[in-house]
């Protein structure tokens, strides 16, 4: 009889907090995917360390959550690059692509009017 022993790869990725490989696991949420490449292509035309750091930052990023986290540091990439207001302007255009896919925690809760 054989004990489960952990492996480096299944103690590795316990550590990250994933699952174990699927062939169905990198399958993401549409929504998920559409406000990842909008913020990306923010990044468009755009050279740099910091930009390339940025880049990958979004591409791996695991969840909805952790996008909207990623907003404040994607402004703070674009602000030398492109100004104060045209970074204001992406992380407005960029808020509003969230709505409806955060947790309630996160604002994700549609407001109602006050009455």
């Amino acid at each position: 009889m054989r004990w489960s022993k952990p492996n480096l790869r299944s103690s590795l990725q316990g550590l990250l907090g994933r699952d174990a490989p699927a062939s169905t696991a990198w399958v993401r949420n549409q929504g998920l995917e559409e406000v990842r490449q909008a913020m990306i292509a923010s990044l468009a035309g755009l050279t740099g360390g910091e930009v390339a750091r940025m880049h990958m930052r979004l591409r791996y990023a695991g969840d909805i959550e952790a996008l909207w986290y990623l907003r404040s540091d994607l402004r703070t990439t674009l602000l030398p690059l492109r100004g104060e207001r045209v970074a204001n302007a992406t992380l407005s255009r960029l808020t509003l692509l969230f709505q409806g896919l955060l947790p309630r925690a996160l604002g994700g809760a549609p407001k109602r009017p006050a009455t």
